[in-house]
């Protein structure tokens, strides 16, 4: 296989890194929506939030699979395990061509963009929580006013506490 066929195949590696990006950024945009949505409590909009993520993903997931592909053509033309082939490898291969800074551009969109969505993730999981947390104390707080007033009593006389709660799963 010639040079065009080797430059043709890591363009087509640029675009589908970039198109990877974008659903990256995309996913980082919602997931910024979810933390405002999340603190206003908002569970309809949350529900499409999550919806529009899944799509995003799904569509991700597409283009990996592609990507994954075109990595191995690329990894037969350079006679080199697919395994260890990665856009740095291929950027020092690359070295002195028109595609190398391109691609490590690409490359390096997707490492920024992933590193913020991951950060924004943790935020939300953590918020999430923290409202999981809430509602928990809260339920106890309900159970045990309404257990004490209820006069719930043992055949020995003694009061009668239950310490579970319905949403807690380690019970």
């Amino acid at each position: 296989m010639g040079c065009n066929t080797m430059a043709g195949m890591v363009n087509q590696l640029i675009e589908l890194l970039n198109e990877q990006a974008t659903r990256y950024e995309e996913l980082l945009g919602l997931s910024l929506e979810k933390k405002d949505v999340i603190i206003a409590n908002d569970v309809e909009a949350l529900q499409k939030i999550t919806h529009l993520e899944n799509l995003v993903v799904n569509q991700n997931n597409k283009l990996e699979k592609k990507r994954h592909t075109l990595m191995q053509d690329i990894a037969s033309v350079l006679n080199t395990p697919a395994e260890g082939l990665t856009v740095s490898v291929l950027a020092g291969v690359l070295e002195g061509q028109d595609e190398r800074q391109p691609l490590i551009d690409a490359g390096e969109r997707i490492r920024k963009t992933l590193g913020e969505l991951s950060g924004i993730n943790a935020h939300n999981a953590s918020l999430i929580q923290n409202a999981l947390d809430y509602i928990d104390f809260s339920v106890n707080l309900i159970r045990s006013s309404a257990g004490q007033s209820a006069g719930v009593y043992s055949q020995k006389g003694e009061m009668v506490t239950e310490n579970r709660t319905i949403f807690d799963a380690k019970n």
